[in-house]
């Protein structure tokens, strides 16, 4: 009684409802291709950023700041500087991935990372999604952390055997990165894949009857609040935002 009531506690602090992160990815997703103003898709851009610090993920806060200004700066030379014409083509395919399309990948990291596959499943139902979506989501967000400690395993018995870039065997065997590393992986990915659609038929997410859940999910100050000052944002810089 005393586990099933700890899991069923409300998660204390700044939480998000799931739905209003799917709101905010739909939003990010689609802004950084209707204005290509710097102020604007600065805001944009600023929306994953500072969730990815309220969560905790330094790292790919850190990363995504240092490459988005990395991008804004190219960006604002690329006219100035005359680059070779495939070079300049590498240059705005890489400045377009990194301004457009990386703050709805860092923001589908946040969501990933900060959403339990049970509250993705509970938000979902109250939705009134079909579980022909609901079963394959539930799965994703297991598969991507598991994936990722598999990935850590493998990579650190490929150390032990000194099978990484740089060293000795890698040079005198370059392919044996790939047999070592990538194979394995692809194995694992598979069985993973099989492991956790098993689980979830298991636990009855296909059975059609309704279904109950001890996680507690839904809107608080905090989904308002953070929808309100995104919003005030975006409205404020692709109106009166003069560069």
């Amino acid at each position: 009684m005393e586990q099933l009531q700890a899991v069923a506690e409300n998660r204390t602090g700044f939480c998000l409802d799931p739905r209003t992160k799917l709101l905010l990815m739909a939003v990010v997703a689609t802004a950084e291709f209707l204005y290509s103003h710097t102020a604007f898709m600065i805001a944009v851009a600023m929306i994953p950023f500072i969730l990815l610090l309220t969560n905790r993920q330094y790292k790919t806060a850190t990363v995504f700041f240092c490459l988005f200004v990395v991008g804004l700066f190219v960006q604002a030379i690329q006219n100035s500087v005359q680059f070779p014409m495939i070079v300049n083509m590498l240059v705005v395919l890489l400045v377009g991935l990194v301004l457009r399309l990386f703050p709805a990948y860092v923001m589908g990291a946040y969501i990933i990372k900060s959403t339990t596959a049970s509250e993705c499943i509970t938000a979902l139902g109250r939705m009134h999604i079909g579980r022909q979506i609901t079963i394959p989501l539930s799965v994703l967000f297991r598969f991507i952390p598991t994936m990722q400690e598999e990935s850590a395993a493998i990579k650190d018995a490929m150390r032990m055997r000194e099978v990484q870039f740089g060293t000795k065997k890698f040079w005198q065997n370059p392919a044996a990165l790939i047999e070592y590393r990538f194979i394995p992986l692809m194995i694992s990915v598979v069985k993973i894949g099989d492991d956790l659609s098993a689980a979830a038929l298991t636990r009855g997410l296909d059975n059609p009857v309704q279904r109950t859940n001890i996680t507690k999910v839904g809107f608080t100050g905090w989904d308002l609040l953070v929808v309100l000052i995104a919003g005030a944002a975006l409205l404020s810089t692709y109106f009166f935002s003069p560069w």
